[in-house]
Parts: structure tokens; sequence; C-alpha cells
């Protein structure tokens, strides 16, 4: 394929610490190298003026907008910056970057990438504002020339919801650096508990539903301690919520932070409860780390990394391929599998099926898919 010399521009809201923003932060490392091949300038549109976690490679030209979460404004800052780029695509993440870059592709003569890392039923299940983004989504998303999802729960929802045609769907796996993460993992850390411990991971928010690892944590008769990283908007009900559980003393609230491997590979094993995922970053990285994953069985992502299979139901707990996976809602599930990684044959088992598993999601993989994607719509 002859490159075109026009730009290429990648869009997200932030870059704030979620799993989306460092997997963007990734692509653009991953990819430098076939962008300076082609001499291909890249920019990096942020739509958000907010606290930066992710630190981006040199390469690009980064530009952050201060649009306030308004797609209003969004739009009236982005549409004259993108004119003046000229950009043959744009690469965008997240739902409120993808709504602008559909929008504004025909009219200004690019191609729209857009990714979407959630499942959009899950995600968007709120009030008048989700339905009015799940209306959006059903839209714009059949405008887009490639439609990227993380996972096939996110693909299927997309066909089957939101009237996204198959054929513009492509399934792209996060992409993992298992050295680096051992690496990262290696770094000493001052406070985590003396005592054995457990671990979750994500922002303290309702889909992500802390609220039920507590819950589970109390009725499991297990002697680790529980470390939760991470912060947000419930912490102090959660804390509220240890304290009436009578745990408050063996749960260990530690904040969010840059580097969490090594407080994940100081753990017995990894726990996730979310209500619902695009495709799980902390899983797949606590897998790399040779972790134990307990996780329930959400849209979506869970179950084809745990179980190898989507679409697929389990009651209560279940021990599969690659670690314990429980039914969404169910704290006597998660508080029955914890139980079963007391037994250090179980666990041990499943940190080398965690080790196994990890592997099939690597940086090579990524990069060639990723550019398929790109040289597609450039064509």
């Amino acid at each position: 394929m002859e490159q075109s010399a026009r730009p290429a521009v990648f869009i997200i809201n932030s870059l704030e610490g979620g799993g989306a923003e460092r997997v963007m932060v990734k692509l653009l490392f991953i990819l430098e190298n076939y962008f300076a091949a082609n001499k291909t300038p890249v920019h990096l549109i942020l739509l958000d003026s907010l606290p930066e976690s992710q630190t981006c490679p040199s390469y690009l030209t980064k530009t952050v907008l201060n649009s306030q979460g308004s797609l209003v404004k969004g739009y009236k800052q982005l549409k004259p910056l993108l004119n003046r780029i000229k950009p043959a695509y744009c690469f965008s993440f997240l739902t409120r970057s993808n709504f602008l870059n559909v929008a504004l592709a025909k009219s200004l003569g690019y191609s729209a990438i857009i990714s979407e890392r959630v499942n959009t039923t899950s995600h968007l299940s709120g009030g008048l504002k989700d339905a009015i983004s799940r209306l959006l989504v059903k839209l714009l998303y059949k405008r887009a020339n490639s439609v990227v999802a993380v996972s096939e729960g996110v693909k299927a929802d997309l066909v089957k919801n939101y009237a996204v045609p198959e054929s513009k769907v492509s399934l792209l796996y996060n992409p993992y650096d298992i050295a680096q993460l051992h690496e990262l993992a290696s770094e000493p850390v001052n406070d985590t508990p003396k005592a054995p411990y457990i671990i979750g991971v994500g922002r303290l928010v309702k889909n992500k539903n802390f609220s039920l690892l507590l819950n589970a944590y109390a009725k499991a008769d297990i002697v680790e301690d529980l470390v939760i990283l991470g912060v947000g908007e419930e912490e102090a009900m959660l804390k509220a919520l240890a304290k009436t559980l009578g745990i408050a003393d063996r749960v260990h609230f530690l904040g969010f932070k840059p580097n969490p491997y090594p407080y994940v590979a100081k753990a017995e094993y990894f726990v996730s409860t979310s209500n619902a995922e695009g495709f799980p970053n902390a899983i797949v990285e606590a897998m790399c780390l040779d972790k134990p994953v307990v996780a329930t069985n959400c849209e979506s992502g869970p179950a084809e990394i745990i179980a190898e299979q989507y679409p697929y139901y389990v009651s209560g707990a279940s021990e599969e391929k690659n670690g314990i996976l429980c039914e969404l809602n169910n704290a006597e599930g998660v508080a029955s599998a914890l139980s079963s990684f007391s037994d250090e044959t179980v666990r041990l088992s499943y940190a080398a099926k965690s080790k196994s598993c990890a592997k099939q999601f690597s940086y090579n993989a990524f990069q060639h898919k990723v550019i398929a994607i790109i040289e597609e719509v450039c064509k």
C-alpha cells in the first residue's frame, strides 16, 4: 500500500488512570517504528484538560483541549483543530471521542476508526443521559469506517443491539509486555500489609462492584487480608461498608498507584467483581504476573479469558480452564471461589494456568492487527 503523507490522529477523552488510557499510550509506543518508516506525522488529541497518569512517546504532537466532558464543546474545539491537521484517519478510544470522530469524519474528509472499550449495553445502563448515549451509539457507530472491539462480547453487543455491520467490526485484544510487567513488579514498595493478602484493582465506582467483593470477603473463611487499589466516588461508602461488615481491620484501601504491579505480584491471588468490562486489563496483567484469578462472569471479557468461551454462563462459582468464574452479583459464589483458593494445590495449579494463558496477548500480534486495520481504511 502506498502510505499517505497525511497525518494520523488519535483521540481520547484524557490520560487519566484508566485501562483505555494505558492501552492508547501502549498503542502509540508499539506503532512508533511503523509511523517512522512511513514518515507519518502523528497527533494525539485529549478532549479534556485533566491530570495525566500516562506518559506519551516523544515523537508525536499532543494537543489538550478543554471540553469539560461536553460533546458540544468538544465538537466546537475539535473541528477547527482537525481541519488544520487534515488527517488521513482518526483513531479514537472511548464513547465521547468516538461520537466526535464519526460526526466530523465525512465533512472533514478523513476515515474514522473507533475503538469500543466497554460493553455498551452494560456500561450505559443508567438514566436519561445513558439512554441518549445509547441512541447516539446506534446512530453514529455504523457510520465509522472501522469499528474495533476489545472482546467478542463487545463485538456481539455492537452488532446485535446497535446496528453496527459485523463486516466493519474487528477484534483486537489489548497488548501486554510480560517482561516489562515483571520488571515493574520488582520495584520496591513499603505499604503492603504484613499479613498475606489478596487483591482487587480498579476505580472505586459502581460498575466495578467492590461492594460485592467486600460482602464475599466477609462471608469467606480465609486467612488473607484484602488490598484494594483505586480511588473513586464510592470510596467513603466502601470504607463504611467494611466497618459494618466487621472487616475494616483486614481491608486495606491503598489508593491509586501509578505502578500497581508490585502490589499484585506480592498478592496470593487476584479478584475482580465487576458488573461490566470491555476487556479486563487488570485480569490479564495479573495473569502475566502468574497470579491465580477469581472473576465475575460480567459482560465482557472474563469468560473469554478464563473459560476461553463466549457466550458462557455459570451458576455460583465454577473452576474453569484458566481461573475461577463466578456468577454476577452472587456474594456466596465469590466467597466460595475465595475459599477454593485457600487450598494451596488449587492456587498453584491456577498460577501455572495464568502464566500459560497470558502468552497469547503479545505486543507482536497486537501490532500486526492494528497495522492491518489502519491500512484497510487507507486503501
